[in-house]
């Protein structure tokens, strides 16, 4: 996309936009352009809304307006302000694209809405991510989705699906789907009593479908350590990856990357990580875990800890598992 955009020429004459198809297999109408100012322009047009049309986002950098091409349609408009932004603002609207994709081309309101809800996800994530550092548990957090990426899912079924998986980034209540099996990943720093957090009540809740917990060990090691990786370090290893895979899997990388609050900083050199070992627990049976028809009402947003111990016996084998679900 952001090869095509700066392609693209403003138009000469006043008011006007020059503009292509973002994705002519997309189910809704997403174009790119510039203006006669010289402004990159991201354009959806669509149904109007039947319930009305949602508040529109503010996000810094980027003037967001609505059109009314003709009656009953509205075409929603993202101005880019600064130019050095651009590649930001491609990714901004690449994550858009992704996240409308099983829209139908019969119910373009519905796709309006959800592009709206997810400009609103983009401008929060943005805000998060010039506002803080991320903090230990999360750093840890992301050390370990990006180890299971690389380690488990890279080798079986390659970089770009690898990378379509990945969901926690995006909020979800796991951080992978792969089929059907979804796997959240939970690592933590070994000691004695390893527990895991669950942080909310839908997490592990089998409704949702078939739920693996893939927990694992990592330790503090010097950066020489054979193995051992920094945050930075194996965020652009994948990167080095995906780019030699294509524009389509670096956009999907940075997207994550930028969905888990990351850009790179020198201080997240100063942790070096080795992964000690690696469990696979299925969510089974009375596997030890809270469900949401479990809860009284008016409870909710439940977070708690299970022993590692605990999940021993819901313990299976994760080259089986991934064999069984790759060759179905």
């Amino acid at each position: 996309m952001l090869e095509a955009w700066e392609c693209l020429d403003p138009p000469a004459e006043s008011g006007t936009r020059n503009v292509l198809l973002a994705d002519s297999e997309h189910p809704l109408d997403f174009r790119i352009g510039r203006d006669n100012r010289g402004h990159y322009v991201f354009l959806l047009d669509a149904d109007r809304p039947v319930g009305g049309v949602p508040t529109l986002p503010r996000v810094m950098g980027i003037t967001i307006e609505l059109e009314e091409p003709r009656s009953g349609r509205l075409r929603l408009v993202l101005l880019l302000q600064d130019e050095a932004d651009l590649q930001n603002f491609a990714l901004m609207c690449t994550g858009l694209m992704l996240a409308t994709q099983s829209s139908t081309t019969q119910r373009t309101s519905e796709g309006f809405v959800r592009t709206l809800a997810a400009i609103h996800r983009w401008h929060e994530m943005l805000k998060r991510r010039q506002e803080k550092r991320l903090t230990k548990s999360e750093r840890i957090g992301l050390v370990g989705e990006l180890l299971f990426l690389r380690d488990e899912l890279l080798p079986r079924i390659g970089i770009t699906p690898a990378l379509h998986a990945w969901t926690g980034h995006e909020k979800h209540e796991q951080d992978f789907v792969i089929g059907s099996m979804i796997f959240e990943v939970k690592t933590q720093v070994v000691t004695a009593d390893r527990m895991i957090s669950i942080s909310s009540e839908d997490q592990l809740d089998p409704v949702q479908g078939k739920i693996m917990i893939c927990n694992q060990g990592i330790a503090p090691a010097l950066q020489s350590s054979l193995g051992s990786c920094t945050l930075n370090l194996i965020a652009n290893e994948l990167a080095g990856i995906a780019k030699d895979a294509g524009t389509a899997a670096s956009n999907l990388l940075e997207i994550g990357l930028l969905g888990g609050g990351y850009e790179p900083h020198p201080e997240y050199d100063d942790e070096t990580w080795t992964l000690l070992d690696r469990s696979l627990f299925e969510v089974r049976d009375d596997f030890p875990r809270i469900e949401r028809g479990e809860l009284r009402s008016g409870v909710q947003q439940v977070r708690y800890k299970v022993s590692v111990s605990d999940c021993q016996p819901f313990a299976v084998n994760l080259e089986a598992t991934f064999e069984e679900l790759i060759n179905g």
